[in-house]
């Protein structure tokens, strides 16, 4: 029980250190996106690969990229019906912040301290289906919604394989389906870079919390984040109740199902309907809701 405190409790430290840091003006409000870039093109793949290069894949596994379209689908819908009698723009933004999960920069880290190449596998493989939703099909309909241009599907292979994540996914999936491995020098040093990662991961996550906010945001998180609650609660209970999965996999989907709006949902919020400081808030928050939700969480799945 006290291994499975120690590791949120020493995530939310970081987190904590870095705002503190930024606070005190050691580091800037755009410091943040350094550790993005250094944490989806280095640290993150390297983690990825250095997973499922040691891992032997269960192909009943990849169901689970079924599981994050299918996650992904049920809260657009969702979130859209809730927003029903809104503005276009407010039925957008709800598309893009009900729907999407902050795996990579957020659950990675918890799930490879907890599990390490069993988690990441699962982990990767539901957010293999959880990207092509977010960074495709979620922003194309939230543009048409919102009255933009849609993307056509030329732009949306273009920006998917513009993903350093999203490419290792698909190049080491390859490897796996062939059972072919990485040199030994190669593998050994993927881990080194990948154990980089969960730090990384979190203290940008410290430098991205910035809660500004102005009243009538509220309402509007309060349905989001509600949305997404009572959704991870039916997604688990699903999940452990009606699958025959692993436990390992069955707790790294329910820590899933509780992680923040992806961070790449405020950019597409404000390129669609100019609402991004809405979504910046309502992303914040989820952040803080995931943390809080993880503390109570880990220690309970993991007793």
């Amino acid at each position: 029980m006290e291994q499975s405190f120690s590791q949120p409790l020493s995530f939310l430290f970081i987190i904590f250190l870095a705002n503190i840091l930024k606070r005190f003006g050691i580091f800037g409000k755009d410091d943040f996106k350094v550790l993005a870039k250094i944490t989806l093109n280095v640290t993150l793949p390297a983690a990825i690969i250095a997973s499922f290069d040691s891992f032997s894949m269960d192909y009943t596994l990849f169901i689970l990229v079924g599981y994050g379209i299918l996650a992904n689908v049920i809260l657009m819908g969702v979130a859209y019906w809730i927003m029903r009698k809104e503005s276009n723009n407010k039925k957008a933004y709800a598309l893009l912040n009900g729907a999407t999960y902050n795996i990579g920069n957020f659950s990675f880290p918890f799930i490879q301290g907890l599990f390490g190449a069993p988690g990441l596998v699962v982990a990767a493989l539901f957010d293999l289906g959880n990207a092509l939703m977010t960074t495709g099909f979620t922003y194309s309909i939230a543009s048409s919604t919102a009255g933009g241009t849609r993307p056509s599907p030329k732009d949306l292979a273009k920006k998917l394989l513009e993903s350093a994540p999203f490419d290792t996914y698909l190049v080491m999936l390859t490897l796996s389906f062939f059972n072919l491995h990485l040199p030994l020098v190669l593998s050994q040093t993927m881990q080194m870079i990948g154990k980089a990662n969960p730090i990384i991961a979190m203290f940008m996550i410290g430098l991205m919390l910035d809660i500004h906010f102005e009243k009538d945001w509220i309402r509007d998180s309060i349905k989001i984040l509600s949305i997404r609650l009572l959704s991870g609660i039916a997604f688990s209970a699903a999940i452990w109740y009606f699958t025959p999965l692993d436990t390992v996999v069955k707790i790294t989907l329910v820590l899933i199902f509780f992680s923040p709006i992806s961070t790449i949902s405020a950019a597409f919020t404000e390129r669609c309907t100019h609402d991004g400081r809405l979504s910046s808030f309502t992303t914040s928050l989820s952040v803080i809701a995931s943390i809080g939700l993880y503390l109570f969480l880990i220690p309970l799945l993991m007793a």
